[in-house]
């Protein structure tokens, strides 16, 4: 899906933005509610209804809790456990999979164009990061972005545009590869270009019509 004003081909990207959960990596629900039913003997269900299906997330990728350690404290509290640091993690890492294809894009596009990660996630994420995905550490680096840090999260107008403040980046400079629909038009809306993936196979393709080569 392309952006304003864009066309066939676009040589004036230089700002590639990629979504983590479903382009990145592949994340297994289930899997990490079975890993945080080992750790505290609450059914995988429990972490639906009082975590995932609740707003608990969406406000924490909003900012309202900014740290790593306000993050951990009112997931325990709204999920009535006691979790540590490293179970939240272990449930998190065990739960990933990276697709190391479109990782390979990202280090072909950073020879050409900044790169950086822009995903809908709390504090605890980034803070947890270099052992969650070291390989998206040594990636991105700096330019590794969890929504929390602009208090506003995808779809919202907002995030994009305090994302290319940071980056001092025009918006018709950047595109967004995300995985859902909603995020690419919100893209849009901010003035981006946006592609919606589905494989990396056809990442490359939309990448080429807009001009990059990977």
């Amino acid at each position: 899906m392309g952006g304003r004003n864009s066309e066939s081909t676009d040589p004036g990207i230089r700002f590639v933005v990629f979504d983590m959960d479903g382009v990145l990596v592949r994340l297994d629900r289930e899997k990490r509610n079975r890993c945080l039913s080992g750790f505290t003997g609450k059914t995988p269900e429990h972490f639906d209804a009082t975590i995932w299906h609740s707003d608990f997330e969406r406000r924490a990728e909003a900012g309202e809790f900014p740290t790593a350690a306000a993050y951990l404290s009112e997931f325990n509290r709204r999920s009535g456990c006691a979790l540590s640091r490293t179970q939240w993690i272990a449930s998190r890492r065990d739960a990933m999979v990276l697709i190391p294809e479109t990782l390979e894009i990202a280090r072909e596009l950073s020879t050409t164009a900044r790169i950086a990660v822009l995903t809908n996630n709390g504090a605890l994420l980034k803070d947890g990061l270099p052992e969650l995905a070291p390989e998206l550490c040594l990636r991105f680096g700096d330019s590794f972005h969890v929504s929390c840090e602009f208090r506003s999260r995808k779809p919202d107008r907002q995030v994009f545009e305090r994302l290319l403040t940071q980056h001092a980046m025009l918006p018709g400079e950047a595109l967004l590869i995300d995985d859902d629909r909603a995020n690419v038009e919100g893209a849009v809306e901010a003035g981006m270009r946006a592609v919606l993936f589905g494989n990396p196979g056809e990442l490359r393709a939309c990448l080429a019509a807009h001009g990059l080569a990977v």
